[in-house]
């Protein structure tokens, strides 16, 4: 969009480009076209926090009366022209200027109105927005049948641990898969970076440890994106968590909030409508439940509103692993119809004793592989990486030739860990690098080799510098085959 807005910018001659604007740079000069993407986030003086002084200062700058102006106003009386897009069900708190004054726009004699009938994100389509108001606005008048769709995978899950698990691996498939939870835990781990916020069955999670660009930043599929740090991206695949606040009554046939529940603040903070917060917390889970372009996973809290939902979305099943036979000798065409399945026992819980790498087996040319001599496969054996890869489970990775392995999972080597009997040692883990600057480059400081496990005995293996010229990269993990 933003490329688009470049090339028609460049073409209309002496019109000013600035592209990327805050609203409070719209306070301190002019324009001759304004566009403003989510328009529903623009503020008004209401639940502000910190930023009560910004937006002072900034009615102060275009003489405006701080009680009453919103940001809206300032784009307005900073542009000859202003282009909105906005979504009312997007408006998800207090501080939003209100849809009236969205509205009160379409009186005004010199304003079009163009309604967008279609969105571009969401694989499901048109579709899916429907059935996601029928279900969440309108349950008394939805129809219990499933949603299914070819092009878009939404499921319902009854194990938290599974989901996480899919994530994580539709992560390193995909990647920009992350999680995302309704407002209903504290923010703990925000003064105490090593205490869990989310706690549901066996698992333990974290909220997201930045509110700065969450969704690109290392780490961010093991923690957990809420409406702030989620609102306004893309992902391939998001995990949606229906949190406590949220739930049905099947005698009203309808969607409930407790607020008590709802542990935003800044969220309910001046609201005495018991039905604007529900309005709110609505949008804020229609929202993100758009956020995922190929597929939405959802695990919810409340019996009653899981119960409502299992009527509509299909369930997850959990996939056996396929038994891997090895083709016979008469019919092995290296590359051409199989890949080879070295016998390494890898190590996925610590480096253990190994077996030489010698012949392969050959297995059958894995679906969607376009380039088989880039591929092999081995059995990786442990519990550390049990979140995505099960114990004995046979997995298909890509040579490794180079190039950035930050946050993917790599099979290595690492031979300064070796055991007297059995030779070289092999594990898989999550690559992590630590880098400090020096002298004006980036230089690896530490290297950590992550387990993915729900076994907290399973540590990172930590390399110092002096250790990384030991470590050799065989492998990046793609996906589970079979066993």
């Amino acid at each position: 969009f933003r490329n688009t807005l470049k090339k028609v910018f460049k073409n209309i001659k002496g019109l000013s480009a600035n592209m990327v604007l805050g609203p409070a740079d719209v306070t301190k000069e002019s324009f001759d076209i304004l566009v403003v993407d989510e328009s529903h986030r623009l503020r008004r003086r209401t639940n502000l926090g910190t930023y009560f002084r910004s937006f002072d200062q900034g009615c102060e700058r275009l003489n405006l009366n701080k009680e009453t102006a919103t940001e809206l106003d300032w784009v307005l009386t900073q542009s000859q022209k202003a282009i909105l897009f906005y979504d009312r069900g997007q408006s998800i708190k207090p501080s939003d200027v209100r849809g009236e004054d969205f509205l009160g726009l379409l009186t005004h004699k010199n304003t079009a109105h163009r309604a967008l009938l279609s969105q571009f994100r969401v694989k499901g389509g048109n579709a899916y927005v429907d059935f996601l108001n029928r279900v969440l606005i309108q349950p008394a008048q939805a129809k219990p049948e499933p949603f299914v769709n070819p092009d878009y995978e939404l499921l319902l899950f009854d194990n938290l641990e599974t989901m996480v698990s899919e994530i994580h691996t539709r992560d390193h498939e995909h990647g920009l898969s992350r999680l995302i939870a309704g407002y209903a835990w504290e923010w703990v781990s925000k003064k105490e970076p090593n205490a869990f916020d989310i706690e549901i069955e066996k698992s333990k999670l974290r909220w997201n440890s930045t509110s700065e660009d969450w969704i690109n930043t290392a780490g961010a599929v093991s923690e957990v994106g809420c409406i702030h740090t989620t609102q306004g991206y893309d992902l391939n695949y998001a995990g949606i968590i229906f949190g406590h606040e949220i739930d049905y009554d099947p005698i009203r046939q309808e969607i409930v909030i407790y607020p008590e529940k709802y542990k935003d603040r800044m969220g309910k903070q001046s609201i005495k409508d018991p039905e604007q917060l529900k309005n709110y917390i609505l949008n804020i889970y229609k929202t993100i439940l758009l956020r995922a372009i190929k597929g939405t996973y959802i695990y919810v809290c409340n019996p009653n509103l899981k119960a409502y939902l299992e009527q509509s979305i299909p369930k997850y099943k959990t996939n056996s692993l396929i038994k891997l036979e090895p083709l016979a000798d008469d019919a092995i065409k290296p590359f051409e119809n199989c890949i080879p399945l070295y016998p390494l026992n890898v190590a996925a819980g610590a480096f253990g004793e190994l077996q030489e790498v010698t012949e392969a087996d050959w297995i059958s040319i894995p679906e969607g592989i376009s380039h088989p001599k880039e591929y092999f496969a081995c059995r990786v054996v442990g519990e550390s990486m049990n979140q995505i890869i099960p114990n004995n489970a046979v997995c298909l990775f890509r040579k490794y030739t180079g190039g950035s392995r930050n946050g993917k999972i790599v099979l290595v080597e690492l031979s300064n860990w070796k055991d007297r009997d059995f030779g070289s040692c092999y594990t898989v883990k999550e690559y992590q690098s630590i880098k400090s600057e020096r002298d004006g480059s980036w230089q690896h400081e530490k290297i950590l080799l992550k387990p993915l496990s729900d076994n907290p005995a399973y540590t990172p293996i930590e390399l110092e510098a002096d250790d990384q010229n030991e470590l050799r990269i065989l492998g990046e993990y793609v996906r589970v085959l079979g066993e």
